[in-house]
């Protein structure tokens, strides 16, 4: 049995999900960013394709509930004293 162009390429194919659009950091559950302690955030850099920018990203700590989370973030946001994350 062969396989055909069609059917290898529908193989090859990842169920894609959509990217989640960036947003500012914040607590879902505690329903504000009072509580929040970043423990990581990496600005906006080049990927591998020079024509491409990556967006800046975040990781945090809620201290009030305990949950971590991690995303992207909007190009004009920074955590506050961003340089000494690094």
């Amino acid at each position: 049995m062969a396989i055909s162009a069609q059917t290898s390429r529908k193989q090859n194919q990842r169920h894609r999900i959509p990217a989640q659009p960036p947003a500012l950091p914040g607590c879902p559950q505690c329903g504000t960013d009072a509580h929040l302690e970043f423990t990581r955030y990496v600005p906006a850099s080049y990927a591998p394709d020079p024509e491409t920018l990556r967006p800046p990203a975040v990781s945090y700590i809620c201290k009030r509930c305990g949950n971590h989370y991690s995303h992207q973030t909007p190009d004009d946001w920074a955590p506050p004293g961003w340089q000494w994350y690094v």
